[in-house]
């Protein structure tokens, strides 16, 4: 039996979901984190076909104290062309991430050694390029929130279908200072109603929610700079809120975007 071949048996075993049968094969994985290895190998299946993103040559490190999410992540991303390191503990991650000069760092918000998730705070602190896509078993707005708060790119929930984390840790990397939830957002973008926005408001909050800095916004409206502020401004408080993460977030919610 192949390496991946054991790590389906022991999903299979470990999602009929009894300790003891897990313990067959010397491993435990919590209660509803099966997803997230679900397609670690899949023969002839393109992990990254959800929107054709590719992950080739992308440097990710996997940071989680369970060896077979750990491992499972690892081969979903390594499939579709990634790079991958994996570390443990928060130690270790951002050990690897500096010594793999890493694009994206996936990391469980419940990482030993990183109280409440700051693992996620102080790496993008140290590396503000860095896009890092925080990991909770708890797939909640609550759990999505606290990931916002402490500067991540992206949040997944560890029920995540397995291509979902191709194609966000793609996303991630284009655009580390933007917020991705998806999975999160998803059932809430109804559209509500939402601050009214002037039209130029509009577009830079749109061109906010791509990832683009406010010197890209500027040099796409043909604006200066300071006129940039300007609007992010005036939209920050329209929404009450402080910060371009935020807005878009919370104009995500309320199904105001175009994307």
């Amino acid at each position: 039996m192949s390496a991946g071949s054991a790590a389906i048996t022991m999903l299979e075993c470990v999602n009929s979901a009894t300790s003891a049968q897990a313990s067959r094969f010397g491993a435990h994985v919590p209660h509803g984190r099966c997803s997230v290895i679900a397609g670690a190998e899949q023969g002839g299946v393109d992990v990254a076909s959800e929107d054709h993103r590719s992950a080739e040559g992308l440097r990710v490190v996997v940071a989680d104290s369970h060896h077979l999410v750990r491992r499972g992540l690892a081969e979903v991303l390594a499939s579709a062309g990634a790079l991958v390191t994996q570390a443990q503990d928060a130690e270790a991650a951002l050990r690897e991430v500096s010594e793999r000069h890493a694009d994206v760092l996936v990391v469980s918000l419940d990482l030993p050694g990183s109280e409440r998730g700051h693992v996620v705070a102080i790496a993008r602190d140290r590396w503000p390029g860095l896009a890092v896509v925080a990991l909770s078993d708890d797939p909640t707005h609550e759990a999505m929130l606290r990931a916002l708060d402490l500067g991540a790119s992206a949040y997944l929930p560890t029920t995540a279908p397995p291509e979902r984390f191709v194609s966000t840790a793609v996303r991630a990397a284009a655009a580390p200072g933007a917020f991705l939830a998806d999975d999160v957002l998803a059932p809430r973008r109804q559209a509500r109603a939402g601050p009214r926005l002037t039209p130029r408001e509009s577009e830079v909050l749109e061109l906010a929610a791509e990832g683009l800095t406010v010197r890209g916004i500027s040099a796409r409206l043909y604006v200066s700079e300071a006129t940039t502020r300007s609007h992010l401004s005036g939209i920050y408080r329209k929404f009450g809120v402080t910060s371009r993460s935020q807005a878009v977030l919370a104009a995500e919610r309320l199904g105001m975007l175009r994307s």
